[in-house]
């Protein structure tokens, strides 16, 4: 069992849309020169989407010519992405319509720094809010150097220390509610890094990579009200474990605070549609 395990429906009805906010950028940074991706065996890149989740990022770089192997090791998350990959629903805003230039996805429901992959066997690496989720972070960033082929670039992003807004005002409201707290998840210090732009690049400089670039990522997220609630009440991340341990009396009383402090990011006209600003700590780095 996954932390991840039982929410993965959950998890792609809002959380999801949120993390596809990088997926241009990490597409484009692990491009192997400016005039297009180099060739391999196949005639196309290999990429890795580590953590791929509902395969949103796996298509997108299959959809751009590249062979991908998407891996996760939550077993509902896998069949997420094997389904978004049959499905081949223009997750980049591609229709779809030129299927003979593109790549292949082939889905393992496996996890670093365990991935049954060859060494030296990509020529991308992406890890999209990964980092920040895996019990050993060194050892998961030794195996991606592992995985990288000479020249290989690796695009990394995780969620800063400080919440989000949407994050934030469940906090606030859990509070407001007199919610049981649940027990932290935090890992030990000796396994942890500072979530920031220069923890993460700290990381990879301490794994052997050379940090080409580190930086904030900024975009605007929207979702409705009902959707993030439900992903919440899904059991997703921490919000999502304070809210299950609550008694039902508390779960309504958190509902009502935070869908007034969500109100804030209403985006007008459209009352149960937000818009949250979101900021993400970003390193692209290359395997030399």
């Amino acid at each position: 069992m996954t932390a991840w395990s039982g929410v993965a429906e959950a998890y792609r009805r809002s959380f999801a849309t949120l993390c596809a906010g990088t997926i241009d950028t990490l597409l484009e940074d692990t491009a192997a020169s400016p005039g297009g991706d180099g060739p391999t065996t196949s005639g196309r890149p290999r990429h890795l989407d580590v953590g791929c989740g509902t395969g949103r990022l796996a298509l997108a770089a299959a959809q751009r010519g590249r062979d991908v192997v998407a891996a996760d090791v939550d077993p509902d998350m896998a069949a997420l992405a094997r389904a978004t990959a049959d499905g081949r629903d223009g997750a980049d805003g591609s229709d779809g319509a030129d299927q003979a230039q593109e790549g292949t996805v082939s889905v393992l429901e496996a996890g670093s720094p365990t991935l049954p992959c060859p060494d030296a066997s990509f020529d991308a690496i992406t890890a999209n809010f990964v980092i920040n989720h895996v019990p050993d972070p060194r050892a998961t960033m030794q195996d991606l150097v592992r995985l990288a082929a000479p020249s290989a670039r690796i695009a990394l992003t995780i969620w800063p220390a400080a919440p989000a807004p949407h994050l934030a005002s469940y906090g606030e409201a859990a509070r407001l509610a007199a919610a049981t707290p649940v027990p932290s998840t935090r890992l030990p210090p000796e396994l942890d890094f500072p979530r920031s732009v220069d923890g993460l690049a700290e990381l990879s400089d301490g794994a052997g990579l050379r940090v080409l670039e580190a930086r904030e990522l900024t975009w605007t997220w929207k979702t409705s009200a009902e959707d993030l609630m439900a992903v919440i009440a899904g059991g997703v991340a921490t919000p999502g474990r304070i809210h299950r341990a609550q008694t039902p009396q508390v779960r309504e009383r958190i509902e009502e605070h935070v869908h007034d402090l969500w109100s804030h990011w209403a985006v007008e006209g459209a009352e149960t549609m937000l818009a949250f600003p979101v900021t993400a700590p970003y390193v692209l780095a290359v395997r030399d």
